[in-house]
């Protein structure tokens, strides 16, 4: 028996209903894109879609500066963080944001500190790139904002000084992570969650007494 291979919309719109089970992508929240090929257009969630409900339909196709292609609908608010990520990031296929609990109340707790630092756990390895847990990321927080153009370019400045890593957190806001394929990029969206309720227990049980 052959089993059937899924396309990219199927396998991605099965990704959002999973980030929406999980409690990543609360009603219209959050959005979400995908390179399927070499071209440098992208396709990319509409604006003001429940991610319960979000189907095929419900991707818009954009060029490489995030212009809606024969589509009159709204992209996501977000799209030039998506053209950030592609045009400097070639080899990444899939970008997913998304909105947590966790994710949303560490970057407000350390906005001004700029990053949030993981480290030491063995679920890092996770992450492209790293093989041990005896190591660390620094998670780059960026002062949410209404103004895409000057997000882009306070994010690209940064990258440009420091490197790309797996991801960012906007304050009060969610996380952006990618991957090569959908599956990475899911796979990094699970480790970054996971890490962050880690991290928010740790800190919460620091500052309380243990019963013995």
């Amino acid at each position: 028996m052959h089993t059937k291979t899924k396309n990219w919309q199927s396998e991605l719109v099965d990704c959002i209903h999973f980030l929406h089970t999980k409690g990543f992508a609360p009603a219209t929240s959050s959005n979400y894109s995908i390179r399927p090929d070499e071209s440098s257009d992208f396709y990319i969630s509409s604006s003001g879609i429940d991610k319960g409900t979000f189907s095929e339909a419900d991707l818009m196709h954009v060029n490489s500066a995030g212009v809606p292609i024969g589509d009159h609908r709204k992209p996501s608010a977000e799209t030039l963080l998506h053209v950030l990520v592609y045009q400097h990031m070639p080899e990444i296929k899939c970008v997913l944001h998304t909105h947590t609990v966790y994710n949303t109340v560490l970057s407000t707790l350390f906005q001004e500190t700029g990053q949030l630092r993981l480290e030491g756990f063995e679920v890092l390895k996770g992450l492209a790139g790293i093989k041990t847990h005896d190591t660390y990321i620094d998670v780059p927080i960026f002062q949410n904002s209404q103004d895409m153009q000057q997000l882009s370019a306070e994010i690209q400045a940064h990258w440009q000084k420091h490197g790309f890593g797996q991801g960012f957190l906007l304050a009060g806001h969610g996380l952006y992570t990618w991957g090569k394929d959908i599956a990475e990029a899911k796979r990094q969206v699970e480790v970054f969650e996971f890490l962050f309720e880690v991290f928010y227990k740790i800190k919460s049980f620091s500052v309380v007494s243990l019963p013995n």
